[in-house]
């Protein structure tokens, strides 16, 4: 399922209106070039009245929404981030430019991370855990969750 097939005629029509109108796709610049449109903005405005909060940040990838959710609750230099070895690069390269230090985590049978493992791997310098939910499997979180895991 590539998303494609998600994309109906709404859709269609902002793309259609924003190319008919001004062509700018960037959430920021070229202020005199886009006819006062700012689609980016007013669907960051959106979103975050619907979920009820200040602010919400689209970005442009899943690595910017790692780095910007890692950015966010402050990692840096002397922090560790636990995430599985079964993963895509990006996950660890975020850690890595926050300043961090990556910490593996062996996989179970569905190729997540491993809940009994995870747990033994949490230290004082643990700031973060970035689990990677596999071909469409969810992690044990009902396992991570039972065991009561909370950083500090």
């Amino acid at each position: 399922m590539p998303g494609f097939e998600l994309i109906g005629k709404e859709e269609y029509k902002e793309i259609q209106d924003l190319f008919e109108n001004s062509g700018i796709l960037f959430r920021h610049g070229f202020d005199a070039m886009r006819n006062d449109i700012y689609k980016v903005r007013d669907f960051e405005k959106k979103f975050s009245k619907k979920l009820g909060v200040a602010d919400s940040l689209a970005v442009s990838s899943g690595t910017a929404a790692l780095k910007v959710a890692l950015e966010a609750i402050g990692v840096g230099k002397g922090d560790e981030v636990i995430t599985q070895a079964f993963t895509f690069v990006a996950t660890v390269e975020s850690i890595v430019e926050a300043g961090a230090k990556p910490v593996i985590a062996n996989i179970d049978k569905t190729l997540n991370i491993n809940p009994q493992d995870l747990e033994a791997k949490i230290t004082n310098k643990t700031k973060a855990i970035i689990v990677v939910h596999m071909l469409g499997i969810p992690c044990g979180y009902l396992h991570i969750q039972q065991k009561n895991i909370t950083l500090k």
